[in-house]
């Protein structure tokens, strides 16, 4: 989003509280109505998209100075995106960017971000990962038994959260690519955050950096095709990196790949899995992966709050996220009983630890994923399931917060115990590497 559509954009919210709901044609129960986690937990219109349209706005005309309050109120948004999908049933903004650039706008003017994530850019710059964790100890999850092919032209980007925290993650995903005889390479040292947590804080100019970085690392190792275990890094590539530099390698999410390689028989899934599942549509993989479609047109004001796009404008309604091939995978596991919760796809309701917020408003988050959590248990469901890693770390904190029953497995997890013996659970193979 130019300057000049930022502008626009601003001054076009129509007040009307859309952005706070799923659409009315998709709710089916009181509760499980809303689609934003910041009004939902601060329940004051400032913490809503519109809300922050409204203070975007009266910073621009210099109604409202830049101040902590503001700071406060900005950064408390997981960056969903729900809201955005939202507002296209009435109009067309985009509150999502309109939110990454007041944030942008507050890095400039010296206010942002918040302590917590300047802290973890610091450590991305100085050590490669958000977690002040070792660069050397990247490969710690790397286990004797997986095969890494070094001439491959497909590439596991692992990413900072399944290499440091949900290992678990990284040695299903990698096992499941060697059980389908799908030869891949890794970048061992010169594999570095991919900036999703710089962008999503506003410091622009940070993540342009990583994205240089690393699209000169890929390029220069002849990679055709990445492949991505963690949502934030894959929506990054995806969406975020052609923005700022164009390429020409193939990307692919997890599901997507495990998916093919089952429909054409590379994985025998021979082992039952004798759970009642529900599934937890991440944010990153599924309404806001759907790339930008580019627009070369005007906003025509026809009167106050009203504009016409000429030429129709492709509204982003985050339809083509990935949501089928993760639903495919888990109905093609044998004794799997697949059961949705009421928000789902573009709909569903975040996890609660994007946006910065896990770090600098950690209690928000944990109410987020005590929310969904909820959600999941009302299906009657013993296991929670999702594809990336931050909904893994931060459903998992929801489940212990709560005391709930429910189990939480990544998809990846699921499927190699479909493959894999019986007797022995991811829980006790990730043990080996930890």
């Amino acid at each position: 989003m130019n300057e000049q559509e930022y502008n626009q954009m601003i001054k076009r919210c129509l007040r009307c509280s859309i952005c706070k709901w799923i659409p009315q044609l998709q709710i089916k129960s009181q509760k499980y109505a809303t689609i934003c986690p910041s009004i939902d937990m601060f329940n004051f219109h400032a913490y809503s998209a519109g809300g922050r349209i409204i203070i975007a706005l009266a910073l621009e005309m210099g109604r409202l100075k830049p101040s902590q309050e503001i700071m406060d109120i900005v950064y408390k948004c997981t960056e969903c995106g729900g809201c955005a999908v939202s507002c296209k049933f009435l109009n067309t903004l985009e509150p999502l960017e309109i939110i990454v650039k007041l944030r942008e706008r507050l890095v400039s003017l010296g206010y942002g971000p918040m302590p917590k994530q300047q802290q973890y850019i610091k450590s991305i710059k100085k050590k490669n990962n958000p977690y002040e964790e070792p660069h050397g100890k990247r490969l710690e999850w790397l286990s004797n038994d997986i095969k890494i092919d070094p001439n491959a032209k497909a590439l596991y980007f692992v990413g900072c959260t399944s290499s440091y925290r949900r290992k678990e993650i990284a040695i299903a995903t990698a096992r499941i690519m060697n059980a389908a005889n799908y030869s891949f390479k890794i970048l061992n040292d010169n594999e570095f955050c991919c900036g999703s947590p710089i962008l999503r804080t506003g410091d622009k100019d940070s993540f342009i950096e990583q994205v240089n970085k690393n699209i000169d690392i890929i390029e220069k190792e002849g990679i055709e095709t990445i492949v991505f275990s963690c949502a934030g890094c894959y929506n990054t590539f995806k969406v975020e990196y052609p923005l700022e530099r164009e390429h020409n390698f193939k990307i692919l999410h997890t599901t997507e790949l495990f998916n093919e390689l089952i429909d054409s028989s590379k994985l025998k899934l021979n082992n039952q899995v004798l759970q009642t599942v529900t599934y937890h549509d991440p944010c990153h993989l599924g309404r806001n992966s759907e790339p930008y479609e580019e627009w070369d047109g005007e906003a025509l004001q026809m009167m106050p709050l009203v504009s016409l796009n000429m030429p129709e404008k492709p509204k982003r309604c985050g339809t083509y996220g990935i949501y089928e091939s993760p639903r495919d995978i888990l109905k093609k596991i044998p004794g799997i009983n697949f059961i949705e919760m009421e928000r789902i796809k573009e709909y569903s309701y975040c996890c609660g630890a994007g946006g910065g917020v896990k770090s600098a408003f950690p209690k928000f988050a944990l109410q987020t994923a005590k929310t969904r959590i909820e959600e999941a248990e009302d299906t009657g469901a013993e296991i929670i399931t999702s594809a990336c890693p931050f909904c893994s770390t931060n459903l998992n904190d929801g489940i212990i917060e709560k005391g709930s029953n429910l189990r939480f497995y990544d998809i990846s997890e699921l499927l190699l115990m479909a493959l894999d013996s019986p007797k022995k659970s991811i829980k006790e193979s990730s043990k080996e590497v930890t």
